[in-house]
């Protein structure tokens, strides 16, 4: 064990691929390495992100998971948190919940804190991880949920979690400048609508949603859809695009390093979400003082109230095409609801608050 009193931790994950998860990871590992020592141990593969940690100093291992349930894992954790001499594994999602659990079999005195960050689908409450829970609630001394609605789903599967917010470092409004550059990349004149949206192209993301909503639209709206992103859903979600009717209003810009910049040419943001724990993308286009269309699920409604966006059903297209339809006829109440939804994140949902709160957890564990 080391001889400092200092937390040593390993955080576990899926992977570093660029992700909502892998950022607030890759977030508390730049805002804490310093003072409290970290080492990343993906259950997959490495990801994208994994060389910004080593750019720090922390080293990242990745144990290449394959298909099914392999209870060695949880050995293999033990033994990155061996190496690490980790006095708390922090693992993120239910996977790494699970192999950390097994893990603290081979090291019964290192303390394990479990978040989860969201959901795949909208499915009800899973019978079998209730099951399950009843031998894993033991092993964390810390459990929490991203919203209170995770926390409650949480607690139907038999773990009892508390809540802490996802966050993002806020940044200064985008610039009159930065939206004139942005725009002017795009090809778009000042009087077009850009409606933006930045997600991994994934079926819980119900993008295709999106794209029917922007091709009912009536083309007196000039309204553009820019889409940031990449996933197992790009191939047919482009086909989709080009099918509509709005086949040359919709833009896919892929995967960007630099995805919040598109934020400062756009007039709208939208997330139809099935299913969310705390969007950052979400949080990210707040900060830019954009006004929000999302969809009422998961977490969101925590974040965006009335008065900064417009909720409306999941998997209604209809009510989607009208929401966005009323903002790009009504910029005054663009301007209000972006301005309100910048206050938000900036009372409720910054990075300081979250890493904060983990520096405690972490603190109080050693």
């Amino acid at each position: 064990m080391p001889t400092d009193r200092r937390p040593r931790v390993l955080q576990v994950v899926l992977s570093l691929h660029p992700g909502g998860t892998e950022r607030l990871v890759l977030d508390l590992v730049t805002r804490l390495h310093a003072d409290i020592p970290m080492r990343v141990c993906c259950l997959d593969d490495e990801g994208a992100w994994a060389d910004e940690c080593r750019r720090i100093g922390v080293e990242v291992r990745a144990l290449g998971r394959q298909p099914g349930f392999h209870p060695q894992l949880g050995r293999q954790v033990a033994r990155e948190a061996s190496a690490h001499q980790a006095t708390l594994i922090h693992a993120h999602h239910y996977s790494p919940f699970v192999y950390s659990c097994i893990a603290k079999l081979w090291r019964p005195g290192t303390k394990l804190v479990y978040t989860e960050h969201g959901r795949v689908d909208d499915a009800p409450p899973s019978p079998r991880r209730r099951l399950a829970n009843r031998l894993f609630a033991r092993f964390p001394s810390h459990v929490f949920a991203v919203s209170d609605d995770l926390r409650r789903h949480l607690a139907a599967e038999g773990l009892s979690a508390h809540v802490v917010y996802n966050g993002i470092d806020i940044g200064p409004l985008p610039t009159d400048a930065d939206r004139t550059t942005v725009r002017a990349e795009l090809g778009l004149d000042e009087d077009t609508i850009l409606v933006g949206t930045i997600a991994r192209l994934d079926p819980v993301k119900d993008l295709g949603s999106l794209i029917d909503a922007v091709a009912q639209l009536s083309p007196a709206h000039d309204v553009r859809l820019l889409v940031v992103g990449d996933g197992p859903e790009r191939e047919r979600l482009t086909a989709r695009a080009q099918a509509s009717a709005a086949a040359d209003r919709i833009r896919f810009l892929g995967r960007r390093d630099d995805a919040r910049r598109w934020l400062a040419g756009c007039d709208v943001y939208v997330n139809c979400s099935i299913s969310e724990g705390v969007s950052l993308t979400i949080l990210e286009a707040m900060a830019a003082g954009l006004p929000v269309v999302v969809t009422g699920v998961g977490g969101t409604p925590e974040v965006v109230t009335p008065d900064c966006g417009v909720l409306v059903p999941a998997r209604d297209t209809a009510a989607l095409a009208r929401a966005i339809a009323s903002l790009a006829a009504d910029a005054s109440r663009r301007r209000a609801l972006g301005a309100a939804g910048r206050r938000r994140v900036e009372s409720a949902f910054s990075l300081d608050r979250m890493v904060a709160r983990y520096r405690d957890v972490y603190q109080g564990a050693a």
